[in-house]
């Protein structure tokens, strides 16, 4: 009889499908299942992580214990001399067996088969055995050859160079903090069960008033910049913070005493709590500012030995942020593509009137300054990417169901716009200037300014720095019908990832990665590299490496910040454990 009800149970009598799927896959290796059940599990399997760890778990096992069968590991040499001397004690004593009408000879050979078998399934650990004479515990020296039930690892990790990853952490009482995430090896299959999870060595508590939803470093990776999460309005607030500097977690180590530093900044370019009134045309940057302070890096370094990986007993000590001030407020912020110049001097994103009164426009903030301002009045305008110092942006050329798409090049100094003869929208350019990443299709706009993506794809196109144009027919990357998207390079300009919002659920999207020849521009996906993994917004590429947060809920857990690293050996994967409000500062 089949204990778990095989095939009997419904969908809604499971506590959650991940005990469905779990249970099903340990039933699959005794036997079919039905034909329904078994596409369920297998479109579970494809989604859920952790169920596929657990049913990578089984296939280990029971291989494991396949090759038991062919173990036959020599007793201890001392084992029947201890056996022999405890029946002649038990014999001189005039006792019966512990079973009633069982004879000491037959116990004799129960016991010895016991004692092979324990020997046969433990590890090397020397078992007690209770003589019976003394009453004392005695250990047996350790098989010769012994094989643990434990499944080990699939693949052998593959060392990495990556750089490190930072996230921001929440905890159920609201209290954030900064985590550092050292990656030193990924496991070289995606099907590895045990690869071990990615450890932090620091962390800071960050004073925040409002979630955060992204996070943007700088390219000095001192400072940042937080869109929150929409307040009840809709309204999202931009806040710039001085990330905080590193700080290893250490054996025995006191708390920093030093105070926090607050960042200067200039007089705000215009008055009041909002944009200038007059945008576009008559932006006039601040010719005063100067860059945030951040916390100073010539601080003694601790002379203290430094701890591998925080334990649970020693959690990563915390140290405050300085303070954050808020750049901009009471927009609802569009889309994932805000961005710093490759110099760090500005930052650019896309934002509307949080009560949607009007369409988007490109915001523009100096840093050092107090406030973000729009650059564009015609409030259907997009930012796409920095080429270089100029703001690349896109605009529907009017409102209507498929329209044309017109792109233009920005200087942040002047205001001044130049047209860009090229089809496509939002041109995401690579930081050598060579190519760029362009939406090729419909684009429709509506007349409260939405701007959607009914048909289309993401090309790979040439890129001519000079002129701001791109040329060519274009490598097709994939489909981006319907879809919002993100698309960021890594610094070489030969690795980059696409980023889809979910028509289903838009709170996350799916993730892919592809790298390009330099020579050919053929473009390629390796094993192992992303493709559609689920994937909150605000994804970290650079370094060798690239982040991710993954949506709540995956295999019953908390997102994790997964990482997948690369080197001329191949492409590995590497996660944290699950947490609460798990950001990735990319």
């Amino acid at each position: 009889m089949n204990l778990f009800g095989r095939g009997r149970r419904r969908a809604q009598d499971w506590a959650s499908p991940h005990e469905r799927a779990r249970t099903r896959a340990a039933q699959r290796m005794d036997g079919p299942l039905g034909a329904a059940e078994a596409a369920w599990l297998d479109a579970h399997l494809a989604e859920c992580k952790a169920c596929r760890r657990r049913a990578a778990e089984f296939h280990e096992n029971r291989a494991l214990l396949r090759t038991l069968r062919d173990v036959n590991p020599p007793p201890p040499r001392d084992l029947w001399a201890r056996t022999a001397a405890a029946i002649e004690v038990e014999s001189r004593r005039g006792r019966r067996g512990p079973v009633s009408g069982v004879p000491i000879g037959a116990l004799s050979g129960v016991l010895v088969i016991a004692v092979v078998l324990g020997a046969t399934l433990l590890s090397n650990t020397p078992t007690p055995v209770i003589a019976p004479e003394a009453n004392t515990a005695v250990s047996f020296p350790p098989a010769a050859a012994t094989a643990s039930l434990a499944p080990g690892p699939v693949g052998t990790p593959l060392a990495v160079a990556a750089g490190d990853v930072r996230a921001v952490w929440g905890d159920a009482n609201g209290k954030l903090a900064v985590r550092n995430l050292r990656v030193e090896a990924v496991c070289s299959k995606k099907s590895d069960a045990d690869c071990p999870t990615v450890e932090d060595r620091s962390a800071t508590d960050v004073a925040l008033t409002a979630r955060p939803q992204t996070i943007i470093s700088s390219p000095d990776q001192k400072q940042a910049v937080i869109v929150s999460e929409p307040d009840e309005a809709n309204a999202n607030e931009v806040i710039v913070f001085p990330l905080p500097t590193e700080r290893t977690v250490v054996a025995t180590s006191e708390p920093t005493s030093e105070p926090p530093v607050t960042p200067e900044v200039s007089e705000p370019p215009s008055t009041g709590s909002g944009a200038p009134e007059t945008p576009g045309a008559s932006y006039e940057p601040s010719d005063t500012s100067v860059p945030s302070e951040t916390p100073s890096e010539s601080s003694e370094p601790t002379e203290e030995p430094v701890s591998p990986t925080p334990t649970e007993s020693e959690p990563p000590e915390s140290t405050p942020t300085p303070e954050a001030i808020a750049i901009a407020s009471g927009l609802d912020v569009v889309g994932q593509t805000a961005a710093y110049t490759p110099d760090g001097t500005w930052f650019a994103f896309t934002a509307r009137p949080a009560d949607g009164s009007e369409g988007p426009d490109i915001y523009l903030w100096r840093v050092g300054t107090r406030r973000a301002v729009p650059v564009t009045s015609d409030h259907r305008s997009v930012f796409a990417s920095w080429d270089g110092d100029r703001i690349i942006g896109s605009r529907p050329s009017e409102d209507g169901p498929e329209v044309e798409a017109e792109s233009f090049r920005l200087d942040p100094e002047t205001g001044e716009e130049t047209p860009l003869e090229m089809r496509g929208w939002r041109p995401v350019v690579a930081p050598d200037g060579d190519r760029a990443l362009v939406f090729d299709g419909a684009i429709s706009s509506s007349g409260e300014g939405d701007i959607a993506l009914p048909d289309g794809t993401i090309e790979l196109r040439a890129w001519d720095r000079a002129s701001g144009t791109v040329s060519g027919e274009g490598v097709a990357v994939l489909d981006a019908s319907g879809a919002s998207f993100d698309a960021r390079w890594d610094e070489t300009g030969t690795v980059f990832a696409v980023w889809f919002q979910d028509a289903a659920d838009r709170s996350y999207g799916r993730l892919s990665l592809f790298f390009v020849d330099p020579d050919t521009g053929e473009v390629s996906q390796p094993d192992n590299a992303p493709r559609r993994e689920p994937a909150l917004p605000g994804f970290s590429i650079g370094q060798g490496r690239l982040a991710w947060a993954t949506p709540s809920g995956q295999g019953g857990e908390g997102s994790r910040v997964q990482i997948v690293a690369w080197t001329k050996d191949g492409v590995g994967t590497a996660e944290t454990a699950p947490g609460d409000q798990v950001v990735v500062i990319r």
